[in-house]
């Protein structure tokens, strides 16, 4: 009923409006032109030619409205991209301020609807079913083939069995094994021909193996990269896999000669690995073709990045539609029409036509966060790519510039205190807890960010309501606590695990307050050593820069020598995701597919482990009860198993604290208001879609 009244309420507003208008139309303008009109009378019964001159008025046609013209699309960033190497990015410079510089850089076979997160065509023509062949499993893609490159050169099988098998053969890290070897599967790639591809898979082509793994892999162009590819691998030609175990401790004091010469061996081994990643990691992209609407092709550090319209881009101009049954529908420039999942009935919920619009996207690098929105405030830019919290004072003073609008959507991220499980006490499951007690969310987020971001107990947010295991919060045994409680409860768990002071910690009820522990001794009877969280600074994130100072804080009133550094964002990234040496550390991350949750496998699954695979187990977590949930999490067909999987796997992480989850936030999106988007509504909001660069349209006013 309240619905129908403001409809109707609208309805009347609207006739008014039209009414108002219709009364008070201007006034035309008149021309008067003088003009000679001759004319034949009749007078006195005879014809006659006459001449006179008249003034005639003369109403003008209104010229056509004209067409908005389209101008560049200028975003503020605030931190440099790592590298404008694909092969990088998706390695050890993995950085979303990289992503955003590169989005829509490679092509794929397959991707995810806009809205829904359907598993959808790219470059296949359609979406095949697996088959069994022997004690194999087969897929076979046809592609379509008249994609081009940026540089009008066809993409082809040969580009895709390439990519694929750099991947594989180099034994690429971080984000690459997903799109090559998930979970270790065995899988061959290769050209049936120009564009049919065949996959072969060892094991069941299952929802983690083909759907979020290799059908969405990245493709790359052969042409341009193969002579590059050709250089990495001739590090690894002449090198064999050693046939013997790896030594668990190659640093041991006691090894045998047989395992030292294992050592040698094996040292030998990666070293040319590491030879041939690092070739192809930091080689130089310039001129590098793509696949998507824009290309990279400038980069001023401290300044700004150019990227400048493909106009060889493949979708251009097509019509994408998404309906309420669940119907995917896409309609291509030559009349192609896909159409998946339904039968196109019930209300539209998404139709729009591809870019790219902009003739260029330059993306402005701002020293700070501060500076990136005072940018939009004063017209330098027209969007902020902003991957973190923003502080309500500063969304006040960014919507006091001419023509600024706001976006709010749920998240699709966590930001997290991860602990290096591989070092002494962070491997003790007790000193775990004991922070997990101790770290008051609410607190923090309430009284001092006055609650621009939200607390999470979970490592799944609650935005992905399928994925999300609401009993993990509901039942967390710390939620609510007072601070009299967290300190008393903090140090019985940690005497009954075996630690002592020399002066205990104490609540003091007169002032309220702790009185903070001295002289604190590990279980093995050892002084504890000074550790230290690494995170952001505040000019970059005052967020995680605050959690960071107060988890410090709480942390020394234990009588932990717990120290606080706060520093730049890339220099975090060596340490913790390359050297994994580092004792903890405070950073967040955007989880990527929503459709199905494959971070699980890659973040804790002990087989990732960074400091042996190079991938992003940061922590080192090794628990076998969690690897096999996370197998059968990954080999499952059934997406409703995989649902109770991850429910455990949250369940499980909840208790063994590799990572604590601080927050989450509700994404805030400020654009000026002459950037016409695709749609608004969407999970992590328009920075999560890099800011809808190839398909917003920046008019200009």
């Amino acid at each position: 009923m309240l619905a129908r009244k403001w409809l109707t309420l609208w309805a009347l507003v609207l006739i008014a409006s039209v009414v108002l208008s219709a009364c008070a139309q201007p006034t035309p303008q008149v021309i008067k032109e003088t003009v000679v009109v001759t004319q034949v009378v009749e007078k006195e019964g005879e014809k006659v030619v006459e001449t006179k001159i008249v003034e005639k008025v003369v109403t003008p046609t209104p010229e056509p409205p004209k067409e908005a013209e389209i101008g560049p699309y200028r975003i503020g960033i605030f931190e440099e991209p790592v590298s404008l190497n694909y092969w990088n990015y998706l390695g050890p410079g993995s950085s979303v301020w990289t992503s955003y510089v590169l989005t829509g850089y490679a092509a794929s076979l397959f991707g995810l609807a806009d809205k829904t997160f359907a598993f959808v065509p790219v470059l296949a023509k359609d979406i095949p079913e697996p088959r069994k062949e022997g004690d194999l499993w087969v897929i076979e893609v046809e592609m379509v083939d008249n994609a081009t490159w940026s540089d009008g050169e066809p993409i082809t099988a040969q580009d895709v069995v390439f990519t694929h098998n750099t991947c594989k053969d180099l034994q690429l890290t971080q984000n690459w094994p997903n799109s090559c070897a998930p979970l270790g599967a065995d899988v061959t790639a290769e050209a049936v021909d120009d564009f049919t591809v065949r996959y072969t898979f060892n094991v069941t082509p299952s929802l983690g193996i083909w759907n979020a793994g290799v059908a969405l892999a990245p493709i790359l162009p052969k042409h341009f990269w193969e002579p590059v590819v050709k250089e990495a691998y001739s590090y690894i030609e002449a090198v064999e896999k050693p046939d013997v175990e790896r030594p668990e401790d190659c640093e041991a004091e006691d090894l045998s000669d047989e395992e030292k010469a294992a050592c040698e061996a094996w040292a030998a081994y990666d070293e040319a690995f590491e030879n041939a990643r690092k070739t192809l990691y930091e080689a130089d992209a310039t001129g590098s073709p793509v696949f998507g609407g824009f290309i990279t092709d400038k980069w001023e550090p401290g300044a700004f990045v150019q990227r400048s319209q493909n106009p060889n881009y493949y979708f251009k101009g097509a019509e994408i539609i998404e309906y309420s049954d669940g119907t995917w529908v896409q309609k291509l420039p030559d009349g192609t029409v896909r159409q998946y999942y339904g039968e196109a009935t019930g209300d539209v919920t998404l139709d729009y036509v591809s870019g790219p619009y902009a003739p260029n996207v330059i993306l402005s690098i701002y020293g700070s966060q501060d500076a990136a929105f005072l940018a939009l405030a004063n017209g330098e830019v027209d969007y902020v790519l902003n991957p973190l919290g923003l502080s309500r004072g500063l969304r006040e003073k960014a919507m006091q510039g001419e023509g600024i609008v706001a976006y709010d959507n749920p998240d699709y991220g966590m930001f997290y205190l991860a602990f290096n499980m591989r070092k002494y006490p962070m491997s003790e499951y007790e000193f775990r807890q004991a922070f997990d007690i101790i770290i008051d969310k609410e607190f923090v987020i309430n009284n001092v960010l006055q609650g621009v971001v939200y607390p999470m107990y979970s490592t799944m947010p609650p935005g992905n309501g399928f994925w999300y295991n609401p009993a993990v919060e509901e039942n967390h045994p710390y939620k609510g606590l007072s601070r009299e409680e967290r300190i008393n409860l903090a140090v019985q768990v940690l005497k009954e695990a075996g630690w002592t002071w020399e002066k205990e910690p104490q609540w003091d009820p007169d002032a309220s307050d702790v009185i903070p522990g001295e002289g604190l001794r590990m279980p093995n009877g050892e002084l504890m050593p000074e550790v230290t969280i690494l995170g952001p600074g505040p000019a970059y994130d005052p967020i995680r820069a605050t959690f960071n100072q107060w988890i410090s804080e709480w942390a020394r009133e234990l009588g932990m020598p717990v120290k606080s550094e706060l520093t730049g964002f890339n220099n975090i990234l060596g340490p913790v995701f390359i050297n994994a040496d580092f004792d903890m550390y405070i950073l967040g991350w955007s989880l990527g597919n929503p459709a199905f949750p494959d971070y699980y496998e890659a973040f804790w699954a002990s087989w990732n482990d960074t400091a042996t695979s190079g991938n992003y187990n940061t922590p080192g977590f090794n628990n076998p009860e969690y690897d096999d949930l996370v197998n059968k999490f990954m080999s499952t067909t059934d997406i409703e198993e995989a649902r109770q999987l991850c429910f455990q796997m949250q369940e499980l992480l909840a208790d063994q604290r590799p990572y604590i989850p601080l927050f989450y936030k509700r994404v805030t999106d400020l654009i000026r208001n002459n950037i016409e988007l695709p749609y608004t509504e969407v999970l992590g909001g328009i920075v999560d879609a890099a800011g809808f660069q190839t398909d917003a349209k920046p008019l200009v006013k």
